[in-house]
């Protein structure tokens, strides 16, 4: 009989400040953040646990060192990573994921994901060669 494999599946919650038009409406936020526990509260009274809660003070890099680096560092012991942003429209995932990134701009701190995983990559990549014994 086969053993039934686990597939490790992590879900990350990060919420996004309000934007100035939604400021200057009068929108308020609709959830609290529990501290130190990865678990937000929907009006007074509906709570949400998940792997991982990032409130709208989080940085893009501390979302990448918490959640995605970990992936990345695994593809080279031969694991695959997938990384999906989902969410309404205007919820913040392409800056999740591509950030403001233009050419130049690698240590701005509004990089997304994408960019990110691109240099740790590479990186990576770079530091298994420069380790590995010559042939």
């Amino acid at each position: 009989m086969l053993e039934e494999e686990a597939i490790p599946v992590k879900v990350a919650l990060r919420c996004r400040p309000l934007v100035p038009k939604e400021m200057a409406e009068g929108c308020k936020s609709c959830l609290s953040f529990v501290p130190g526990e990865p678990q937000v509260i929907l009006g007074n009274d509906k709570p949400f646990t998940y792997d991982y809660v990032f409130d709208p003070s989080a940085e893009q890099e501390e979302v990448f060192n918490t959640c995605i680096a970990p992936l990345i560092r695994g593809i080279f012991s031969g694991y695959n990573a997938t990384v999906l942003a989902y969410g309404q429209t205007g919820s913040g995932k392409t800056y999740s994921m591509g950030g403001a990134y233009t050419t130049g701009q690698e240590n701005d701190p509004t990089v997304g994901a994408i960019p990110r995983v691109i240099m740790m990559l590479f990186q990576e990549l770079e530091q298994k060669i420069s380790s590995s014994p010559p042939s």
